[in-house]
């Protein structure tokens, strides 16, 4: 009875959940757009390893009293919080890794793909099927996101050229939708913060041995002041603040609800891009952002 009142407490609403998913996804663009600025000087397993290493480092003081009250409980659930931190840590790795091969526009077209890939895992894994409405918000924001990176240009798209960094997104995706689906079997008896801790250690073990080989056969990492910014700035933004927002978002209106979400990734970029780049606002930005907000409204109104 404790318990269900706490989740009851706990419980936020349906528009607060829809916009930390969409709070969630620009911090993402953020995130995205900085290991772009830096991948030449900071090698992407290198960049990854150290953000969740110190992120689980900011979370201990706010989290070990709860941790070590639970570690029995922790314990028996260990091989869950490890797939959720092996999923979201290799997904963030693998994105780092592919911007070294492939375009934007490929890694954005590759990504859009993601709301249909974690329909596709909910319906092997717990027969989870689409609605019609989904469906048609899926193509909506599809529609949309070829806009936008193609600059509504046909021959762009129908010129792309795909690469092993495609494929990476591809992978990378595929572990996001994992995540996504495995979010509603996550534990609620020692809250989210801890779980988001355990998360983030789990993530950052499975990126050690990773890490070890790139550091000492492939790019070691150089430490520097710029290193140490960088990997404050993410470790905040996109290891824990977007971590908790997307746990608490999707686990309120579910996983193909969330993923839709994703697809306001180039709407974000072109508005960071018209803010601070001083880039041109055209009418393929403002149709493909229109495609995108109808398709989520789409999957939303169900």
């Amino acid at each position: 009875m404790n318990v269900t009142n706490e989740e009851k407490k706990q419980t936020i609403s349906i528009p607060v959940a829809y916009a930390l998913l969409a709070v969630t996804v620009l911090t993402w663009s953020i995130g995205i757009v900085i290991a772009r600025g830096v991948h030449q000087e900071i090698p992407p397993i290198g960049l990854s390893f150290w953000r969740w290493f110190v992120a689980a480092t900011i979370l201990i003081p706010f989290t070990y009293t709860v941790v070590f009250k639970n570690i029995e409980f922790i314990r028996n659930n260990l091989f869950y919080y490890w797939q959720q931190g092996f999923f979201m840590a290799g997904g963030g790795t693998l994105l780092f890794l592919a911007v070294n091969y492939t375009t934007a526009i490929n890694v954005t077209l590759v990504n859009a793909t993601q709301p249909i890939l974690t329909g596709l895992v909910a319906w092997i894994v717990i027969r989870d099927k689409l609605s019609k409405y989904q469906v048609l918000g899926i193509l909506s924001a599809m529609i949309g996101v070829s806009i936008m990176v193609t600059r509504a240009n046909i021959n762009t798209l129908l010129n792309l050229d795909f690469n092993i960094g495609d494929l990476i997104v591809v992978i990378a995706t595929i572990f996001y939708a994992c995540y996504a689906v495995n979010i509603r079997r996550m534990p609620k008896e020692i809250g989210l913060l801890p779980s988001t801790f355990i998360i983030v250690v789990m993530g950052t073990v499975s990126l050690l041995p990773l890490y070890l080989i790139e550091d000492n056969f492939i790019r070691p990492t150089i430490f520097s002041f710029k290193l140490l910014i960088v990997v404050i700035v993410l470790a905040l933004l996109v290891s824990i603040l977007s971590l908790v927002m997307w746990n608490t978002g999707n686990s309120r209106v579910g996983h193909n609800r969330a993923s839709i979400f994703v697809n306001l990734f180039p709407v974000y970029s072109s508005i960071l891009a018209i803010i601070f780049l001083g880039e041109q606002l055209f009418l393929f930005h403002i149709v493909g952002a229109v495609f995108v907000c109808a398709g989520i409204f789409l999957v939303v109104k169900e």
